[in-house]
C-alpha cells in the first residue's frame, strides 16, 4: 500500500516509520530542519516497544510525493486548510485522507476542500514528539490508531 504522511512528528513520524517497517510504500511530507534530516539521515525512533533507524523517502511538497491510496493527516490544526489543499493531487486518483489532529472538526473542513468522500475519522493514541529533527520519542507503550468512514 501506497502512504503519504503529511506531517511527519510525534504522530505522523512514528505511525509512518511503523508502517515502512511493516513494509509498506510510505513517503513523509516535511518542512524545515526536520525535512533536511530525514533526507539525509533518515527516521529514528526511540520507543519502549523497539527503537528503529530507517531509511525513508522524505519531500517538502505534497505533489512530490506521488498518488498515495492513504494519506495520514497530522500536521497541526491552523495548517488544515493549506496541508489539504497541497494533498490533492496525492489522493485525486482515489485515495483517502485520514486525520490525525486535535480537534473534532478536521473531516468537515478537509472534506470542503478535497470532497467528503475522500475522507475518513481517525484519533491516534500515543505520546509522542519530534526529540530533535529526525528523532522521535515514543514516551509511553501506547500506540494505536482508530480510523474508519464517518
Amino acid at each position: 500500500m501506497r502512504i503519504a504522511v503529511m506531517g511527519a512528528g510525534g504522530v505522523g513520524g512514528y505511525f509512518g516509520g511503523r508502517l515502512l517497517q511493516a513494509g509498506h510504500d510510505v513517503t513523509f511530507i516535511a518542512r524545515g530542519r526536520h525535512l533536511e534530516a530525514l533526507q539525509a539521515n533518515g527516521l529514528t525512533l526511540k520507543s519502549p516497544l523497539g527503537d528503529a533507524k530507517l531509511k525513508v523517502k522524505a519531500v517538502g511538497r505534497a505533489a512530490d510525493a506521488g498518488p498515495a491510496d492513504i494519506a495520514l493527516f497530522a500536521v497541526k490544526l491552523w495548517d488544515t486548510e493549506e496541508s489539504a489543499t497541497q494533498l490533492r493531487p496525492v489522493v485525486e486518483k482515489g485515495g483517502f485522507v485520514i486525520p490525525f489532529q486535535n480537534g473534532v472538526e478536521s473531516v468537515t473542513r478537509i472534506g470542503a476542500i478535497l470532497g467528503k468522500e475522500r475522507v475518513m475519522g481517525g484519533a491516534a493514541y500515543i505520546a509522542g514528539r519530534i526529540a530533535e529533527p529526525g528523532v522521535i520519542l515514543h514516551t509511553g507503550t501506547i500506540a494505536r490508531l482508530r480510523f474508519g468512514p464517518v
